[in-house]
């Protein structure tokens, strides 16, 4: 399950890249969905696959 620590940094750098234009909503919303999905073990295969690779990368390991 994500902590606070690792939803912290996926969404900063969601911010960092992404604030400011236009995808910047969507994104954010693929991010809430793929964090719950990620945390109750389902596939990401609906999540945008640049938010699919942020929270690999910031998934906390088991």
């Amino acid at each position: 399950m994500f902590r606070r620590q690792q939803l912290d940094a996926l969404y900063e750098e969601l911010n960092i890249a992404w604030r400011g234009k236009p995808e910047y909503e969507r994104l954010i919303r693929d991010a809430h969905l793929g964090v719950a999905y990620s945390d109750a073990g389902r596939p990401l295969d609906s999540i945008d696959p640049r938010v699919a690779a942020l929270i690999a990368k910031h998934k906390p390991e088991s």
